[in-house]
């Protein structure tokens, strides 16, 4: 078994994660951009064709329907997108662009329990601290947040 001082290494198994470098605040805030983007876009999208079908049409049930529908797309793909594609391959879609994955510390293999503790306890936690959690990456010499340390997680450059 190999023991990792920078967190980045995995344990037991030869992967490529062993030789990548830690990803710093500004590819990570850029990844998270992207993933923000994409969200509110499909949001923005379905409220926009929602206010239109209501003046056109004047149809106000057609409306709210179509807000539901977008409501429930954004939180589809919010699920999609940090939840099911990180236990899949530890990218979201902002992280594939710039080239990030997400590892475990431990070396084990990804799972819906890590990306439920990292994004649903350790984003809040990370931001609602004055973004402490968040800067934070800038001082920790793994680059870790405080999301990552909670989670066990660390991001890499692919």
């Amino acid at each position: 078994m190999e023991s990792s001082q920078s967190g980045i290494g995995v344990q037991g198994r030869r992967s490529s994660s062993q030789s990548a470098s830690a990803a710093g605040l500004g590819l990570r805030c850029a990844a998270f951009l992207i993933d923000y983007i994409l969200t509110m876009l499909v949001l923005t999208l379905t409220l926009v064709f929602a206010a239109w079908v209501k003046r056109s049409w004047m149809a106000p049930e057609a409306a709210n329907f179509i807000v539901t529908l977008g409501y429930l797309g954004t939180a589809g793909l919010v699920f999609y997108n940090w939840v099911y594609l990180f236990v899949q391959g530890g990218r979201s879609l902002g992280k594939n662009f710039i080239g990030l994955r997400v590892v475990r510390t431990d070396g084990a293999n990804l799972d819906y329990k890590t990306a439920l503790l990292r994004h649903i306890i350790g984003y809040p936690i990370s931001f609602l601290c004055l973004g402490l959690g968040i800067l934070w990456i800038l001082v920790d010499s793994r680059q870790q947040g405080w999301h990552d340390k909670l989670a066990g997680t660390t991001v890499v450059r692919n």
